[in-house]
């Protein structure tokens, strides 16, 4: 159908018969021609004197090309229906509450034009005072005007209203209103509408009078009562609508306009959880069973207006989602638990696994994501690159007035301090996550530097009451040493840490910059809502009482001092725990679990930061150990990162703990003391709520206090029960003496394969050269009569 010039008016009417009059006075009035528009009337719902009304201004202004149709409930039924009648080149929405100034189709459609959208001046006003209302959207176009470059960032508000927009209308006719959304048509439409087209956007000088009257009244959406249905049902609708536009988007510009259009709904959400927190877990089940691939998490559940203040900052971590690591984990918390929004530059490191979830939630947070192209490596090269890399990308963006650098690797510090030296008065933060010099078996870390010309480059910005930094020094030493230097502030995530770090130099002057600096920071414990991003599919039998350990074994972390707990109960009370471990170590799990214990315990790989997250609020108990430091250190330097996390989880924690760590200093309800079996016992029985009569010893605290011995009997008691730890501990240690000469047997039978292996492929390798001499030899013989015919066979296969 070959469209006429002019325009097509769009509107839906419902019940309208108290304000529609005003509309049709202001369609009289315009200044147009009359040929050149027709006014649609699109009646839905239940009917009231609308359609008298309607009919009677048509008969009496037969001049005006006025039609009136039907169409089943609801506004986007009655825009389709509006949409597949319209005649005009262009189309524009009216509502039937609304109305427009006498030069408002004349003057806008002088502006039309294939490619563009004409936004005309708009005032909003109070149906019952008819008073003006101040907007960001009234003034947003009121202080516009022409050609509008970044409209999508400029104009959002304007542009996702339905109305006082003039459109090319063979493209309107290629989309429609989905009549499933019942709020939110504008944005739900729009964010499908927008990304189909390239348009310009123009906005009539407000002197040229093309006005439309925006009207407030009772009963719109804005003042809709909270309710379920309408904050959390219908908004989502609208994100699942805004999530296909979103697939839509072909330039990063209109993916982030069509990303913003979220933020209303979610604000709608959020009033609702303010009015009901009773219902956040079932709003947060919901949001997962869409399957977004976006939703702005950012925002839900929080106060926009401490989001999004202006800051430059950067974060420097060598390891950063979405590369999987625990230390990356930790940083991405950091960011999550901050709300700001930050730059960040970071390794790609493409040789680790990768966690696209979590990468997906904390970019909400990113302004610029600045990528470093490096394989993971610790290595002094890889340190070097990353530091070069980093400050050639660096020096292309304006100087920022902070950096936050974060260590458990040592390239995010060596990275910050080259930018410190470049920009000496932007401030320096650096976070160690744990000591690096020195690992478990007192040995370093690191290598030696040997890299003189970085050292003596270095040295030269020491200053001159400072030690130098020398070729033998390791690198994870003048990672320390530089950054307690050159840093403004250096973050600790406990006090042991800090004491241990600091005391590893026995150098005052040091000690002291490191005192003035410092300042302790622990593992945030994330909002609850990270907790339910990602639902667990993850199968536990509630019939069971479920015990949850995750992470990795190693010499001074064992799984050892739970075993003696699980193995001390009686033998009722085994058959009603399961426990299920999420680790990479699965083998040596399978080695040091006694045999009982591991038919009651299931083994899994590591799974995502976020699944882990929700995970912990359905399992009963969750488990946390030190790490064994007394013989290294002085003090335990270290605190679980994972603590933190199960703080909210809402679920019961059981810690091990070494005699006054951080973790062992903290208030825990189930608390045991690594190596003392009694205290494990003992707090076990207290996890599991076990009677008197069902303990393996019948008191009610395992730590022996003499002071209250009062009798033989209770000597006797005590001897009896120490005894019964012992047989345990004895009977334990042939447990692993044998399950170790096990592991010596399969080795020594692997050996003498390889052994036997080697032998065979010797003996057969002799063979071949014994055949290729005598071959040879047959070759090179002086009998005619024997090597011509081999000769005649060699010949025909060259």
């Amino acid at each position: 159908m070959a469209l006429k010039k002019g325009i097509s008016a769009i509107i839906g009417t419902y019940k309208g018969e108290e304000y529609i009059e005003e509309l049709l006075n202001s369609l009289k009035n315009q200044t147009i021609n009359p040929a050149l528009f027709e006014a649609i009337f699109i009646i839905n719902g239940e009917e009231d004197s609308t359609p008298e009304i309607l009919s009677n201004f048509k008969n009496k202004n037969p001049e005006l090309n006025i039609i009136i149709t039907y169409s089943e409930k609801g506004i986007c039924n009655a825009r389709n229906k509006g949409i597949e009648l319209a005649k005009k080149e262009y189309l524009i929405f009216i509502d039937d509450d609304d109305y427009l100034s006498p030069k408002y189709f004349e003057k806008i459609l002088e502006h039309a034009k294939p490619n563009r959208i004409v936004l005309g001046t708009q005032y909003e006003i109070d149906y019952e005072t008819k008073e003006f209302i101040e907007s960001r959207l009234t003034n947003s176009l009121l202080e516009s005007s022409g050609i509008i470059e970044d409209a999508y960032t400029k104009l959002t508000e304007a542009l996702v209203i339905t109305t006082n927009k003039l459109i090319p209308t063979k493209d309107v006719k290629k989309s429609e209103f989905n009549p499933l959304v019942k709020n939110g048509v504008d944005i739900s439409y729009y964010a499908n509408f927008y990304p189909e087209h390239d348009y310009e956007f123009y906005v009539m000088d407000k002197n040229e009078e093309a006005n439309y009257y925006y009207v407030f009244r009772k009963g719109s959406i804005s003042r809709k009562s909270i309710s379920y249905d309408f904050n959390i049902t219908d908004r989502l609708n609208v994100i699942t609508e805004i999530n296909k536009g979103l697939k839509k988007a072909k330039t990063p510009e209109m993916a982030s306009f069509i990303k913003s259009l979220t933020g209303g709904q979610v604000n709608k959400i959020n009033e609702y959880l303010n009015a009901h927190p009773e219902d956040f877990k079932k709003v947060c089940h919901e949001i997962y069973k869409r399957n977004y691939d976006f939703f702005p998490y950012k925002y839900f559940n929080e106060n926009s207006e401490n989001l999004d203040k202006p800051n430059n900052e950067l974060l420097i971590a060598y390891s950063f989602p979405p590369s999987s690591t625990t230390t990356g984990n930790a940083i991405c918390k950091r960011v999550l638990d901050n709300k700001k929004n930050i730059d960040v530059i970071y390794a790609s490191l493409n040789n680790l696994n990768k966690d696209f979830e979590l990468e997906k939630i904390v970019s909400e947070f990113l302004i610029r994501k600045i990528t470093i192209d490096l394989d993971f490596s610790t290595e002094w090269k890889n340190i070097l690159d990353f530091s070069k890399k980093g400050i050639e990308k660096l020096e292309e963006i304006p100087e920022y007035e902070k950096i936050y650098s974060v260590c458990y690797f040592p390239h995010s510090h060596f990275l910050a301090l080259e930018y410190k030296l470049k920009h000496p008065d932007t401030q320096w933060t650096a976070e160690f996550s744990d000591p690096i010099i020195y690992n478990f078996d007192k040995n370093e870390n690191s290598s030696p530097i040997s890299d003189i010309e970085y050292i003596n480059r270095i040295n030269k910005h020491i200053p001159k009451e400072l030690k130098k930094i020398k070729e033998t020094d390791s690198i994870n030493f003048i990672c320390e040493y530089l950054t307690y230097i050159f840093a403004d502030k250096i973050v600790f995530t406990n006090e042991n840490q800090k004491e241990v770090m600091k005391n590893l130099f026995h150098y005052d002057k040091i000690k002291d910059i490191i005192e003035s600096k410092s300042e302790i920071k622990e593992y945030p414990t994330l909002d609850k809502k990270y907790y339910y991003i990602k639902e667990s599919d993850y199968e536990l039998n509630e019939e069971y009482i479920n015990f949850g350990y995750f992470g990795v074994i190693f010499g001074n972390r064992s799984l050892e001092d739970y075993i003696n707990g699980f193995d001390c109960l009686d033998e009722e009370v085994k058959s009603k725990i399961r426990l299920h471990i999420f680790s990479p170590n699965k083998t040596m799990f399978e080695q040091l679990l006694p045999k009982e214990l591991l038919d009651k315990t299931t083994l899994n790989p590591n799974i995502s930061f976020l699944e882990f997250l929700n995970l912990t609020t359905k399992l009963d108990v969750l488990l946390v150990n030190d790490s064994e430091t007394e013989t290294i250190f002085k003090i335990n330097p270290f605190l679980p990162s994972k603590f933190g996390d199960y703080l909210g989880s809402g679920k019961k924690i059981w810690a091990v703990c070494e005699k006054n760590s951080t973790m062992d200093q903290k208030d825990i309800k189930y608390k045991s003391r690594m190596y003392d079996i009694y205290s494990i016992v003992n707090t076990l029985n207290q996890l599991l709520e076990i009677e008197n009569n069902n303990r393996l010893f019948k008191d009610k605290d395992y730590h022996i206090d003499f002071d209250k011995i009062d009798s033989v009997d209770d000597l006797k008691y005590i001897v009896d029960k120490d005894q019964k730890i012992k047989r345990y501990l004895r009977s334990r240690n042939t447990q692993l003496i044998k399950k170790i000469d096990e592991l010596i047997q399969v080795a020594e039978e692997e050996f003498r394969k390889d052994s036997q292996y080697e032998k065979e492929i010797e003996e057969l390798t002799s063979s071949i050269n014994q055949l290729k001499e005598e071959n040879e030899n047959i070759k090179s013989s002086n009998s005619w009569k024997i090597t011509k015919p081999l000769r005649n066979i060699t010949n025909k296969f060259k």
